[in-house]
Parts: C-alpha cells; structure tokens; sequence
C-alpha cells in the first residue's frame, strides 16, 4: 500500500475557504478589575445575553440530550440512575449537578465569590453557574466510563500476527533481537505510541482474530490498508469462523516497498440492542496498527503516522510549545488548537477575560461565556498553558465508584478535585515561571485526565499529563517531563528537537494509566486500550512533528498561525479555539468564533489592557 496523501478531499476544499475580512461578532473581549466579586459581576454583567444564550444553547439544548444518551447504560451498572430523581429528562443535569457540588469543596472561597458575581450579573442561578464553570471535567470521565461499558459488549482484537515475520532474519520490533519466536504477533493486542513493525516484508500475510460474546457480525467488517478498504467478499480478504465467538481475518495483498503504512480494522457484533434507539449493532473501537515494508529504513519509534484518507477523522485537540533554538530569534512561543464540541454553538460564545486582580499578575483566560476558567490562558509574568483532554479511567468518577463497591445499588458517578480550568486559573494567579505552574499542578487533586503545555518567557518549558490517581500508585495523578527528559528506550518523550515539546489528546509518559482489572463485572483498561481519542491524537501530533521539523530553528509567531490552521490538523466540526502565546511580547493570538476556527483571523490581544 502506498503511504496515504496527507490531506482528505473533504479537507482541501476547505483549505481554499475564505476567512472572513473582519473579526466575528460572536468574539469578545472583556476586561474586568477588583475582587473576585467583582470581576465576577462585571463578566455577568457585560456578557449576560451571552452567557444565557450560552447555557441554554450548549447545556440545555445540545449536552444534556447527549449526555443522556449514556443513562441505559450507566443505569444497567449502577441503578440509581434508575430513580424517580434522574427520569423526565433530568437525568444529564441532576448528574452534574451533584459534582458540581462535591467539586467545589475542592474550590477556594475566591472562587466561589466570582462565580456568585458571575450569577448575579448574568441572572442565572448560582448552581447553573457552577454546572457551567465544571461540566467539562465531569462529563469526560462519565463519558469515559458509558464508553467503557459499551465497548465491554462489542467486539474486541484478540490478536494481530505479521505471518513469517519471525524468520525474516530482521529485527522487526526494535528490541535487538533478530526473529524472537513470536516476532510480528501482538496477542493480546496491545496499540503502540509509534510503529509496531518495521521493514515487513512486502509478501506478508496478515491475520487477525476478533472476539464477542454475541458473535462479531463478518457483514460489518471493515479492513483497511492505506488508501485500500477490504469488505466481506473483496478480493484479498478471507473470513472464517472459529466459533460462535471467534472471527479470523485473514488480508492477503501485496504491499509496496519502502512505505509506511496504517492497518485499520473495525466491526459490530451479531446482537441488536434497542436503547438507546435507533436499534443497533455494538461496534467497537477502530483500531490502528502502523508498519513499515521493506526499505522504509526505520526503527519503530522514528516512524510517524501518516494521514489517514478515510473522510471521517477528526483531529483533536494539541499543543506546542518552542523556544531558544527552534524559533528565530530565540523567542518562546506557546500555540494550541482546543477541538472538543462546538455543538453548532461554542464558537458563538468565544470570549477572552482579562483580570486585573487587587492583587498578583494580570492574566487573560482564553474560553466562553460565563466560564471564569479557560482551557488556556497567560499571565503578566509571562507563563502560559495550555490542555487537552486526555482519556482516562483513572479518574476521579471512577474512584467514586470504587468507594461505593461493596453496594453499588446506591452507588453514584460524582467528581472531586480541581477541574483543569481552575488548576489553570491557579497556575495564571501564582505562577512567576514553568517551575512553579508544575508545582502548582503537583499541589492538586485532579479531576480527569488531561495533557498539558506550560512555557514561560524565559523558555522554561514542560508537559503536565494528569489523573486522578485513585490506584494510588505513588504519582499523586501529576506526570511532569522537559523536553531533554527521555523514557525507559532513551527516547525523548515528545519532542523532535531540543527545544520543543508536542502534546495532544494522549498519554505520552504516563501510558500505563490504568491497569487492567474488572470492577462489578466492568473491564477498566489503560487508555490507549479503549480511548477514541488515542490514534487520532498520536496522528495529529505526528503531523505537528513532521510540519515543526521542516521550520526548526525558523519558527515564528506568524508560522505557528499557519501550523494551527493547516487542514490536517483541524477539526472541522468541533475545533473551539486556535491560539498563539507570544511570551516575551505578553500577546495572545486568537482565532475563534467561526467553526472551523481556521475560517477565522487571528487577533492580537495584549495579556494586559
């Protein structure tokens, strides 16, 4: 197969878009000075239309019919939310709700006399004010865990073998050992960051094995290879039932020498279930296993994913931060694209709050309406950050459940800790350099997992990943690495140069999240074993690697604008915001307020009025 062009037509059309002449009207910029209270009523106040339209549009409208959704689900494990309380549409607000009060104990009084401001100048409810500032954080983790069930009762990879790999006298999986027994087999089946095979003869033959306990439907089988897709009855393709249970796939076609390419394999299972409607299969996640043929010349963690021409991918969120010799002029810069859910609405919301505390740093937050926290944001002090979500059954609604175990008839999904707004909001409050943002993030309970960029002016640069450590395992949830940093294999962590850092919406160090267990009958896994984010953000950030190391030593404010709004790396349904931090100018570069929000221009905004 030939390594895939790294743009989709969908993609390319809109590339030659048109962003608008001037700035949309749905952006705003606020300044708001005082106390806490006060900052808070000015926001209210000044966005008050804004921030109704806000709630109602992406919380009443879009996110609780959504959130919803999972209730049969989530009910089938926990009946609770079978009750009187959580029925007639009440079920996704009652749910948030209730973390939202167990969440802000962990807030400091501060926060609570801006968030009061906030209601009092907007109108609506404290509590709705509260749902709105920690929704993010909550729904993720109960999300990850509907998601969790579900994938529990569809079809799964129990392995993947490279045929005749292990007698090809190469070593195909970088371990330095040459045709190990077992070499090209992957059982169980387990994704890698990087390559998982390298210089695969061209002649090989690939088998698979799927397994369901209600049987994987061979109808519904999709194998693809490249630009290649393999159905039931495609030449090439042979499918053969093992038992009731068992499916093997086996995909015999020639490959292309010297070429880098992505198996992907996806199915549903035999079983129609009727909730939520319409009635439907179980699928499973799509999975992806990248290789490399004969003449690639690679080892396995050298090898970056191409891009997928599949129509359907959507990258999600990541960030980058460079300084010293990977810019010009040794500047420091922070960019990232936040991609999440636009709901036909966020991006009519998009606001930038500039505080002017009675006492610290003035610091802007790049986010929404009514939201006092941002997803990223810089401080007078010069540091920014900038997160992602990053999928984890390591999270605080998880522990809940543990906590409850012994009777799970009145056990509930509730949050606790910081939301990553509010440890971002910390970090901006406190923060003089990147040393004290990580020890801010160190000193937090967390409540989901996140992958985080923090940069100050002075080129101090690092990534924070997140959990909620509730294995305990010694971290604290906090996974802290510089770019000169390297894992167990000697590689640096994220980085393609000395001076920069790549994160996205993964686990680059802290991969082994979860371990593997089963909880109640549930099965937790780590997250590059279950998470619908994982191949797609090891994707997008092996785009930004590639498109950094061709401007290393060159890279500029006006470049990373361009980085941010290239088509492979864009959302086009869900991209919320695109931003450049200037760290030493103390200028933030926006564009939002379009979906995508590459339609939009970037504006220059001073971290100070």
């Amino acid at each position: 197969m030939k390594t895939p062009r790294p743009l989709t037509l969908m993609l390319a059309v809109s590339l030659g878009a048109c962003a608008p002449a001037t700035p949309p009207p749905t952006r705003e910029l606020i300044d708001v000075k005082g106390s806490a209270y006060e900052r808070g009523l000015s926001h209210g106040t000044q966005l008050r239309s804004k921030i109704h339209s806000f709630y109602t549009t992406l919380l009443t409208n879009a996110l609780f019919p959504y959130l919803s959704r999972e209730q049969p689900d989530i009910a089938s494990f926990l009946p609770v939310y079978a009750g009187e309380r959580f029925q007639n549409g009440q079920f996704a607000y009652q749910l948030l709700l209730d973390s939202a009060h167990a969440i802000e104990k962990s807030l400091p009084r501060a926060v609570h006399e801006e968030l009061q401001g906030v209601a009092d100048g907007s109108g609506l409810s404290y509590d709705e004010v509260l749902v709105l500032n920690t929704f993010v954080d909550t729904v993720m983790a109960v999300r990850g865990v509907a998601l969790a069930i579900r994938l529990t009762r569809a079809p799964q990879v129990e392995s993947i073998e490279f045929v005749g790999v292990d007698h090809d006298g190469v070593d195909n999986d970088g371990d330095g050992v040459v045709d190990q027994p077992g070499e090209g087999t992957f059982s169980p089946w387990v994704p890698a960051l990087a390559g998982q095979l390298v210089e695969v003869p061209t002649t090989t033959t690939i088998r698979m094995v799927l397994t369901d306990a209600d049987g994987v439907d061979p109808a519904s089988l999709r194998v693809s290879l490249g630009d290649s897709l393999f159905t039931q009855g495609s030449d090439g393709l042979t499918i053969t039932s093992l038992s009731a249970t068992r499916l093997e796939v086996v995909l015999a076609t020639p490959l292309d020498a010297a070429s880098i390419d992505t198996l992907v394999i996806s199915a549903g299972d035999l079983a129609l279930r009727q909730q939520p409607p319409p009635v439907h299969e179980s699928f499973m996640r799509t999975e992806e296993l990248v290789f490399t043929t004969s003449g690639a010349g690679l080892a396995p963690r050298d090898v970056l994913r191409p891009a997928l021409n599949d129509g359907r991918t959507r990258p999600p969120g990541f960030a980058v931060g460079v300084r010293r010799s990977a810019t010009q002029g040794a500047a420091a810069f922070l960019a990232t694209d936040f991609a999440l859910l636009d709901a036909n609405t966020s991006h009519k919301h998009t606001a930038i709050v500039r505080h002017q505390p009675d006492s610290g740093p003035a610091f802007a937050t790049v986010g929404w309406a009514g939201m006092v926290i941002g997803l990223s944001g810089m401080n007078a002090n010069g540091v920014a950050y900038a997160c992602s979500p990053s999928d984890t059954l390591d999270n605080s609604v998880v522990g809940s459940v543990f906590a409850q175990v012994a009777d799970l008839t009145t056990a509930t999904l509730t949050a606790k800790g910081t939301p990553i707004g509010f440890a971002g909001r910390k970090v901006l409050e406190t923060a003089t350099d990147t040393a004290s943002a990580v020890a801010v993030m160190k000193s937090l309970k967390h409540v989901y997992g996140w992958a985080c960029t923090i940069e100050d002016a002075a080129g101090g640069l690092a990534a924070v990943e997140t959990d909620s450590d509730i294995f305990n395992d010694g971290s604290g949830g906090v996974f802290p690495y510089a770019p000169e940093d390297r894992d167990a294999t000697g590689h640096t962590y994220s980085s393609v140069g000395a001076d920069d850092l790549i994160t996205g919406s993964s686990f680059t160090k802290n991969v082994p999240d979860s371990p593997t267990l089963m909880i109640a009958g549930q099965r937790l896994v780590p997250q590059r074993s279950w998470s619908g984010f994982f191949f797609r953000s090891r994707r997008v950030m092996d785009a930004v690697a590639r498109k950094l190391t061709a401007q290393y030593g060159s890279v500029t404010a006006d470049s990373l604008q361009t980085l941010l709004s290239d088509p492979e790396v864009v959302d086009h349904s869900d991209s919320m915001n695109e931003v450049v931090f200037d760290l030493g100018r103390r200028e933030i570069r926006a564009a939002m307020g379009t979906e995508p929000t590459s339609d939009s221009p970037f504006e220059i905004t001073p971290v100070s009025p």
